[in-house]
């Protein structure tokens, strides 16, 4: 280095790109559709998931199937109660991801379910055979989890948001929901 050399030009902090991204939207154009294709992904997945729990659609079990399943995989207190929360946290964060409204907090929900399920098939082993394996919810866990820290990105209803400038608060905040929510649920129904 030189004594002639200008540092001024330098960012301040390893963030501030990522805590300012109005100036970094044209370097970054494909961001906002990676994140769209993201959420729609996990969203539309979720959702469909969530319908099929509720009101048995797409060939569903609906609640009543559905809380026997539950009770397959050891959860044996408060089954329908159970079948209800996850039903409506499935399709109410699936949509709320979809549109990109509530991101971090939809993707906590959607991530405490998918929590609840990789505990309940762990046992079954890795990968996916007669529905035992836990490789299909891992991977929504973690699109959620993904989600949870990114936010929506610029493609979204959350576009002028505080928590969408900056979602690493408010994602350590849902984060630390989605962990104690999966954890009430497994001490309190299995």
């Amino acid at each position: 280095m030189s004594s002639g050399d200008d540092f001024s030009q330098q960012p301040t902090s390893l963030l501030s790109d990522v805590e300012d991204d109005r100036a970094d939207e044209p370097r970054q154009g494909g961001l906002g559709l990676g994140l769209l294709i993201l959420r729609l992904a996990l969203g539309v997945t979720m959702g469909a998931h969530g319908l099929q729990h509720l009101f048995g659609l797409f060939g569903g079990p609906g609640i009543g199937g559905f809380a026997r399943v539950l009770e397959t995989f050891g959860y044996h207190k408060q089954t329908t109660l159970l079948s209800w929360i996850t039903g409506i946290t499935e399709l109410g964060g699936g949509v709320l991801v979809v549109v990109g409204l509530f991101t971090p907090l939809a993707a906590a929900g959607l991530l405490g379910v998918m929590a609840n399920a990789v505990y309940a098939k762990f046992h079954g082993g890795f990968f996916e055979g007669q529905g035992q394996g836990f490789e299909f919810e891992l991977l929504l866990g973690a699109t959620a989890l993904s989600l949870l820290f990114t936010g929506s990105g610029p493609i979204s209803l959350e576009r002028n948001t505080p928590w969408r400038r900056r979602p690493l608060p408010l994602g350590l905040v849902s984060l630390l929901l989605a962990v104690a929510a999966a954890v009430v649920v497994i001490v309190l129904t299995r």
